[in-house]
């Protein structure tokens, strides 16, 4: 069976990449950090069925690149993986460092906040000019949708709570005051909610864009501990294990992907591991899983070994070890996965009703059954792995689960996510999950289990910091 690929149908509207630099240049800005694109416009092109798919193609491009591609080519994704296990810094920038220690200083900027509250804007444009202009493109309008249902998610998955979300309605801005991150997720929710209602078409691209919607749908659902209502959204019926939404990457168009430039490219970030090395001596990280030496299937890496790499580091000290999911500079990354959708069922079962311990049996089932798959991870397909054995009880299923899924997901932003949700939703504490101990750069880690705010917000009246600093 064919698996499903984000294919290349938007190359009909690369051209319109062009319009997409004027098009939306003289419009009140969506955003309160910055213009979303200054400058002026021909008033002919306004108002018009091409100029409201050029605006809707300007934010899918702000999509495929913003979330891994932030600035000076940083990624959202990328710092997340640094905050927790998936990721170590390799570079002598002091920020980086310091994300990695879970020391955040306070005011960085570095996975790209304001590029992220700026695209939210260019796709509530592109909602408007698209419901207004071309209404019939349903599959369109619900995927805008769905990835600003993203953006807000990716938002409470990362930072701190105190999110601002603003917006501009019929040339009127409204200031954004502190969110939770539970009603960021509320509103993320809602916009799932809306791109599944609009989009209902049963021709395969309306059926591909719609399990996208589901999977992050469900996933904001286990955000929120609601196990049973996200595995209603993803089951094998509404979701096949062979489903991909894929970003792809091009010098014509969205760039580089971000994930191989930090690290395979600059190497400025390295795989992560369960020890370093501190003053010669071999380390062991606190809590960390190990990615870099495990050897697992699903993380393939290329390496030499702690003492003698293969690559050089930018600091030309830190063992290098480059993932090969992504190989070359415009290797596609996942955003949605039939994975995934395994990966809620199995949580789901976990979390199932008439017991303290859930449902064990089915949960390992699903998990082995995936292991069995041999998916997908956007172009690297994994190969077939032996079953697992079934833990003895809960906290070491919950334990496995994670573990699973951390492999399953690596690079792809819920990571961080779920190490909150454990603290959150399972009752671990912070030492038990994020990386303790001596910092192999020095000191030790600290105990910061999110990013803060960044202080480009503090323009807005309503905001002055986080609310807290709480998983």
């Amino acid at each position: 069976m064919m698996k499903d690929m984000n294919r290349p149908w938007r190359a009909i509207l690369t051209g319109l990449f062009a319009v997409v630099a004027v098009s939306g240049c003289d419009r009140v800005k969506q955003e309160l950090l910055a213009p979303q694109n200054p400058g002026t416009i021909d008033p002919s092109a306004v108002g018009s069925p091409l100029s409201a798919l050029a605006l809707r193609n300007g934010a899918y491009a702000r999509f495929t690149a913003v979330v891994n591609n932030g600035p000076n080519g940083e990624s959202i994704w990328s710092q997340g993986g640094l905050l927790t296990d998936e990721f170590k810094n390799a570079d002598f920038q002091v920020p980086r460092a310091d994300v990695d220690e879970r020391n955040v200083a306070v005011g960085a900027d570095n996975a790209g906040y304001s590029a992220i509250t700026q695209a939210r804007g260019f796709i509530r444009d592109a909602i408007s000019a698209m419901r207004t202009f071309n209404p019939d493109s349903t599959s369109m309008i619900g995927e805008l949708y769905a990835e600003l249902g993203f953006y807000e998610m990716t938002l409470a998955d990362t930072y701190c709570n105190g999110i601002p979300l603003g917006h501009t309605v019929n040339g009127v801005q409204t200031l954004g005051v502190p969110l939770t991150i539970v009603q960021v997720y509320d509103s993320a929710s809602a916009h799932l909610d809306t791109a599944l209602l609009i989009n209902t078409k049963a021709d395969a691209q309306s059926v591909f864009i719609r399990r996208m919607s589901q999977i992050f749908k469900a996933r904001v659902l286990v955000d929120l501990g609601q196990y049973a209502a996200a595995a209603a959204f993803v089951s094998a019926a509404n979701v096949p294990t062979t489903y991909q939404y894929d970003v792809t990457f091009s010098s014509a168009g969205n760039g580089t992907n971000g994930l191989w430039l930090v690290a395979n490219s600059v190497a400025r970030i390295t795989v992560g591991d369960s020890f370093d090395i501190v003053n010669g001596v071999p380390n062991r990280i606190g809590n960390a899983l190990p990615f870099a030496s495990a050897n697992d299937p699903r993380l393939p890496v290329l390496s030499g070994n702690v003492t003698s790499p293969k690559v050089s580091a930018e600091d030309v000290s830190t063992p290098m070890f480059l993932s090969q999911l992504w190989k070359g500079q415009f290797d596609p990354l996942v955003y949605a996965s039939g994975v995934d959708a395994r990966l809620i069922e199995a949580e789901a079962a976990l979390n199932a009703a008439g017991g303290t311990a859930g449902d064990i049996a089915n949960m390992m089932t699903i998990l082995n059954n995936l292991r069995a798959a041999q998916p997908s991870l956007a172009a690297f397909a994994v190969p077939a792995m032996a079953a697992l054995p079934t833990p003895p009880d809960k906290p070491s299923a919950v334990a496995l689960l994670f573990r699973e899924k951390a492999f399953w997901t690596f690079g792809r932003g819920q990571r961080l996510p779920d190490l909150r949700r454990m603290i959150r939703q399972y009752h671990f504490t912070e030492t038990q999950v994020f990386p303790t101990g001596v910092f192999f750069k020095g000191g030790v880690y600290g105990h910061d289990v999110n990013l803060q705010v960044p202080s480009s917000e503090q323009a807005n009246p309503n905001f002055s910091a986080c609310l807290d600093r709480n998983a």
